[in-house]
């Protein structure tokens, strides 16, 4: 992974201005690589947030390709990370919340 990339999403993160959804997003997906326990539940609650902001509100592919990404990014959390069940609560919770809003029927395990 390029240091120079991974230093900038963390300053980006930690800065005294929250980014934007689509900063949050790449920069959670870019450290996620480095650092899955601690990246991994935040990128999936980008995902599911950054399907609420224009362009992708006005593209629906776009918002299924970032629901689906959350899904994975959730299935991929360590099963020994103590906050597994509460990372994954939250990501289920999100998740469904979007996709009532979206139109998108669940599978019975999420309903």
């Amino acid at each position: 992974m390029d240091q120079e990339l991974a230093l900038r999403a963390r300053v980006l993160l930690a800065g005294s201005e929250p980014p934007t959804p689509w900063q949050a997003y790449r920069a959670h997906r870019l450290l996620a690589r480095e650092n899955p326990a601690a990246h991994l539940p935040r990128l999936a609650l980008a995902a599911i947030e950054l399907t609420n902001h224009y362009p992708v509100l006005l593209r629906p592919d776009l918002q299924l390709v970032l629901m689906e990404e959350a899904l994975a990014a959730a299935a991929a959390i360590p099963a020994q990370d103590p906050f597994r069940p509460e990372a994954l609560r939250r990501i289920r919770k999100a998740y469904t919340e979007r996709a009532a809003q979206l139109g998108i029927s669940l599978s019975p395990e999420w309903s």
